[in-house]
């Protein structure tokens, strides 16, 4: 691993555990070996750091869900959905993937929300016309009464959100309760 990459993993920690403001480049010299005035041989700033450890965060999100939609390529539309699911789940519950995400989503630095919103919203733009498009299909197929493809879409982004959110919690039950909600929404939209 070259010193660039050292540098990237460091602050992907230290911004995961400290946030933008709490991140001393200092600090993050001493963790890659190397001195602060040394740092910026390979970073431009703390804002471009920033920034590139969201981009490379967006980027595993986005090959996480796309890896998932592959790899459940022929298998009916819930299926694929149950599978994006799962994919996301994990993805989300790796200890500092989530403990970034929820200072991203919950405490980001102001001036780069409109930087992360766009970041982050161009995975989920796409992720969410699959989804949505699974939804659609199950329907079409019979696996889904019709209803307000909409309101399906909602509560099942409202029923993720709660899951990716339990995540962040010091529950030890976590699992059971994503498995309940999903059940419960299942049931809700009648997917048998």
């Amino acid at each position: 691993m070259n010193t660039k990459q050292r540098i990237e993993q460091a602050a992907t920690r230290r911004f995961a555990l400290e946030g933008y403001e709490g991140l001393s480049l200092a600090a993050l010299a001493e963790d890659v070996g190397i001195k602060k005035a040394s740092l910026y041989a390979h970073i431009d700033g703390k804002e471009q750091l920033f920034k590139q450890v969201v981009e490379a965060m967006a980027a595993r999100y986005d090959d996480v869900w796309k890896v998932a939609r592959d790899e459940s390529y022929d298998a009916p539309p819930l299926e694929r959905i149950e599978t994006i699911v799962q994919a996301l789940i994990r993805f989300f519950g790796e200890e500092e993937t989530w403990m970034l995400t929820k200072r991203m989503l919950l405490v980001p630095p102001p001036e780069l929300r409109p930087f992360i919103e766009s970041t982050l919203g161009d995975v989920e733009t796409e992720l969410q016309a699959f989804e949505k498009e699974q939804f659609r299909l199950a329907m079409e197929q019979g696996a889904l009464p019709e209803q307000s493809l909409d309101d399906v879409y909602d509560a099942y982004y409202c029923f993720l959100d709660g899951a990716l959110i339990s995540l962040f919690t010091f529950e030890t039950n976590r699992s059971e309760r994503q498995r309940a909600a999903f059940k419960i929404f299942k049931k809700g939209i009648g997917w048998t």
